[in-house]
C-alpha cells in the first residue's frame, strides 16, 4: 500500500517536469503581464487599491525573489489570472531516487570495503562496483527511512 501511495504521488510530480521550459521572464511576471495587457503601473496599482510606487517595488521585488505568494495572488486576482505555485523537478522522481540511493550506497559499500582492505580483502573495482549496484537496488526496494541523511 505504501508504495502504491508513493508511486501516485511521483506520478503527479513527474507531471511537472515539461514546466521547467516555462521560465520567468527576466523583468518578472507581473511587469510583462502588466505590458501584455497594455496596462500602466498605475492602472494596476488602482486595481490593486495601492499606490504606483507600491507596484513598482513589488515588481522590483519578484525579480530580487523577495515577493511573497499572497502578493502574486493578489496581482494575479487583479489581472484576472491563476497562479500557479509548484516545485518543478529537474529529473523524474525515479533519477532522483536512484542518484540518492546510489550516492548513500556507494558511501555504504566503500565505508565497507576500508574495513576489509584493512583485513586483506579490497574488492577490486568491478566488484566495488556490481556491490554498489546491487546496494542500490537493496536500498530502492526498501525506501529506508534514512534515505536522505548523510
Amino acid at each position: 500500500m505504501k508504495e502504491t501511495i508513493r508511486k501516485q504521488y511521483q506520478k503527479k510530480i513527474n507531471q511537472l517536469i515539461d514546466l521547467d521550459k516555462i521560465k520567468r521572464p527576466r523583468e518578472g511576471w507581473i511587469r510583462t503581464w502588466r505590458k501584455a495587457l497594455g496596462m500602466s503601473s498605475t492602472q494596476l496599482a488602482a486595481l490593486l487599491g495601492l499606490g504606483k510606487a507600491q507596484v513598482t517595488q513589488m515588481e522590483r521585488m519578484e525579480t530580487q525573489d523577495r515577493i511573497t505568494l499572497k502578493q502574486l495572488r493578489r496581482v494575479a486576482e487583479a489581472i484576472d489570472a491563476e497562479l500557479i505555485y509548484a516545485f518543478v523537478p529537474r529529473h523524474s522522481l525515479e533519477q532522483t531516487l536512484h542518484s540518492r540511493a546510489q550516492f548513500k550506497a556507494r558511501r555504504l559499500v566503500e565505508k565497507a570495503n576500508v574495513q576489509m582492505k584493512l583485513e586483506a580483502q579490497q574488492l577490486s573495482e568491478e566488484e566495488l562496483e556490481n556491490q554498489i549496484d546491487m546496494e542500490t537496488q537493496r536500498l530502492l526496494m526498501s525506501m529506508p527511512r534514512d534515505l536522505w541523511n548523510d
